[in-house]
């Protein structure tokens, strides 16, 4: 996300990663979904605001970040199914001390679960991949035609 932001702003990439470090991961995920959308906006890339496909990339990538907290702050067990297969236990270690409880829904996870979280990954990956390219590309157009 960082590099994509220096892509858009077209700025030293050190002033860019400089403020950026001091984000917190969702703060960068809607300063950049508020960056792409100016960015779209001033390239005739589109006029709506917030840029539609974006915005949903950046909710996907949110959702994500939620998950990956849930995942590290969580004890785990380990589970075998019924077929042999080894699996997570999860337990969680939320805290709601405004009303006394730990909360301790918890929930297996077996690999299948953690191999579509990880292509889901993947694809977040390649398309913020494609946003950057698409940046250079319109910074540096290719003039050979």
């Amino acid at each position: 996300m960082v590099n994509l932001t220096v892509q858009l702003v077209d700025a030293d990439p050190e002033y860019v990663s400089t403020l950026t470090a001091e984000l917190a991961f969702n703060s960068k995920a809607r300063a950049l979904d508020v960056i792409y959308t100016r960015y779209a906006q001033i390239h005739g890339l589109s006029s709506e605001t917030p840029h539609p496909e974006f915005h949903l990339l950046i909710s996907r990538i949110q959702k994500l970040a939620t998950r990956r907290n849930d995942l590290v702050h969580s004890f785990y067990g380990l589970l075998i199914t019924v077929d042999g297969e080894a699996a997570l236990a999860r337990q969680p270690t939320k805290l709601k001390p405004s009303k006394g409880l730990r909360e301790q829904e918890g929930e297996d996870i077996l690999p299948a679960r953690i191999e579509a979280e990880i292509s889901e990954m993947h694809s977040i990956l390649q398309k913020l991949e494609e946003y950057r390219l698409q940046a250079i590309d319109i910074k540096y157009p290719d003039n050979e035609s």
